[in-house]
């Protein structure tokens, strides 16, 4: 087994993939690059991953995974020409991966070939990438590769990622449980299983964060029945959910602070709209809440392992 160490920047970019039926998630990784690359580099690898993402059933927003997409560039020659401007002439490999970045597996990969040339060493690694083509064979064999693997995984190990999540509610770290159990594509076989295990998570933590947004909500106007604590009060309320326990409580200071304020304090819970249905608005809520968890998650580094 070959090992080989590559530190992942991870982006707040994301992606979904569609196997089938089925949204399977996936994240974009940017990695970082032993060559100079400018910002404007960095984000044209990005643009070309998304470009590989959609282009090949790969749409939407998703940062519960514990999947990537991600690129490697590698110099297989380079050529200096003087001239007037020097030339800077290269032959690049962009290795592709989809990497499991909890233990850097790579579940796929390909490596696409591209000559290019620019008047620096950045503009020529700019030009090399533009060639990228998200449609080439190799570049949608290697996508749809990593959809079966992917899938694989779920219907492998969607036991173990709820019995991981029902352990994080136990602490009350409700935020992760809902990140992984989310995770869970609605074509796996587990996924009814991780949506039902959602549904209790879920209301754990609305009731949780009911009763710690109330009780700041009421420090703050019972300190003195002002338009500035009213303010202050607007805040935590505006964090309490529809179907949160202490909603109706929630409610009562509302109404009693609105007799103090009049018109000048013009605040709403939030409410379900009453054109959606009730259960995708909460599963919609403990989407947002799995994806807020994740973006508040520092950079990682992983290992691509290489068998």
């Amino acid at each position: 087994m070959k090992s080989l160490i590559l530190s992942l920047l991870a982006c707040m970019i994301s992606a979904v993939v569609f196997c089938q039926d089925c949204v399977l998630p996936l994240r974009v990784v940017i990695p970082s690059q032993v060559e100079p690359m400018d910002a404007s580099t960095v984000q044209m690898i990005k643009n070309k991953l998304r470009q590989i993402a959609t282009q090949n059933g790969i749409a939407g927003s998703s940062e519960s995974s514990p999947f990537a997409l991600t690129a490697l560039v590698d110099v297989v020659d380079k050529e200096i020409i003087t001239s007037s401007p020097t030339k800077y002439v290269y032959v690049l490999n962009v290795n592709l991966f989809v990497v499991d970045t909890q233990d850097g597996t790579i579940y796929s990969s390909t490596t696409v070939e591209v000559r290019c040339a620019g008047n620096s060493q950045i503009k020529a690694y700019s030009n090399g990438i533009k060639q990228l083509n998200p449609k080439n064979a190799e570049v949608q064999a290697f996508v749809e590769a990593g959809k079966k693997k992917m899938l694989n995984y779920y219907d492998t190990n969607y036991l173990t990622i709820i019995k991981k999540a029902q352990t994080l509610a136990t602490l009350r770290n409700y935020e992760e449980a809902l990140y992984y159990l989310m995770s869970v594509p609605q074509c796996s076989k587990g996924y009814d299983a991780a949506m039902a295990e959602v549904a209790t998570v879920y209301k754990q933590y609305v009731d949780q964060k009911c009763n710690e947004n109330l009780a700041q909500a009421k420090s703050a106007w019972m300190s003195g029945f002002t338009t500035e604590n009213a303010a202050v009060a607007s805040i935590f309320l505006s964090e309490i959910y529809p179907d949160a326990a202490c909603y109706d409580d929630a409610q009562a200071l509302v109404d009693e602070i609105k007799k103090h304020m009049s018109e000048e304090w013009d605040f709403k819970l939030k409410r379900w709209d009453d054109n959606v249905d009730i259960e995708k608005q909460r599963l919609a809520n403990a989407e947002e809440i799995a994806c807020a968890f994740a973006e508040n998650q520092p950079d990682e580094t992983v290992n691509l392992i290489i068998r």
